[in-house]
């Protein structure tokens, strides 16, 4: 809705709230990440306390309160991934909803102003014409360096975890202040690749991404039941199992796999089928030319 509100500011009143937007942010990052540090330092004697929580392993609410609603203590983290992994549901939708809590009050206090600095930053591009023709230049001038500095802050929030380990208090304090900065750069190095360069890629790569884009809606869906799927009691129970290179390899077959899933699917019928069961819910009760055609 502000985004929205936002379209019919002009230019530089544009700029001016993009701008204190992004102060925010980076206030945001520097701010967690001191109160990570001062909350850490506060439950640095509590070592003791926690190894025997994560000896007595509780389960769902028991856990939660045992660790004190903290996602980070060994008792919810061991709960946690015995909920997913072995069940029952109820104690995996607990978690489920507490987790979706978090999130929604963390959006409000740190990356809601993330989106919303993104949302802007959209808004004042499609006004100053940076998809258009008339952006070309500009999007070749800023593509390089806006990707070699939103690489250097990511490379730097993941270096110190590598060296000190991804206990290290310094190693999270990094990451906390650095991932958030490299998010406000790395997306406008993206726009400007894939607006300049994508139209130029060889067909056998462009029809698979511009196919997959056209299906984001029933590959988003299905990237969530195969991953929930893989994760879960009823399925693979891979949840808490995978480290992180396992982690990354399944997400690129998962990956790979629906862009080939919608490469073949728009092959044969013009839309995906959840774009089609969304145009018919939509559309239920209408008749003429505003009614889509089934796939």
């Amino acid at each position: 809705m502000i985004a929205l509100a936002c379209t019919g500011l002009s230019q530089r009143s544009l700029g001016w709230i993009i701008a204190v937007v992004a102060v925010l942010v980076a206030l945001n990052a520097f701010g967690a990440a001191a109160l990570y540090a001062v909350g850490l330092m506060m439950l640095a004697g509590a070592g003791a306390a926690e190894a025997d929580a994560a000896a007595t392993i509780e389960r769902g609410l028991d856990a939660m309160l045992e660790a004190g609603f903290d996602p980070m203590n060994p008792a919810w983290i061991e709960a946690e991934r015995a909920a997913f992994a072995e069940g029952p549901f109820l104690d995996a939708m607990l978690f489920r909803c507490v987790l979706f809590a978090f999130g929604f009050i963390a959006a409000l206090f740190s990356y809601g102003w993330q989106s919303l600095f993104m949302m802007l930053c959209g808004v004042y591009a499609f006004k100053a014409g940076f998809f258009g023709p008339e952006g070309a230049a500009f999007r070749r001038r800023i593509a390089l360096p806006a990707l070699l500095l939103g690489l250097a802050l990511s490379f730097g929030s993941a270096l110190p975890s590598l060296i000190l380990g991804f206990d290290s208090t310094a190693a999270r304090v990094t990451y906390l202040v650095l991932v958030p900065l490299s998010a406000m750069v790395l997306p406008f190095a993206y726009a400007a690749i894939i607006v300049e360069w994508a139209p130029k890629l060889p067909s056998f790569l462009a029809t698979p991404l511009e196919r997959t884009g056209r299906m984001s809606f029933t590959v988003y869906l299905c990237e969530s039941l195969v991953c929930t799927a893989l994760a879960s009691w009823w399925g693979l129970a891979w949840f808490g199992t995978l480290n992180d290179a396992q982690a990354a390899v399944t997400a690129f077959v998962v990956w790979l796999a629906l862009v080939l899933f919608a490469t073949a699917w728009l092959a044969i019928f013009r839309i995906g089928p959840f774009e089609w069961l969304w145009r018919m819910v939509t559309y239920v009760g209408n008749t003429g030319a505003s009614k889509p055609i089934p796939a």
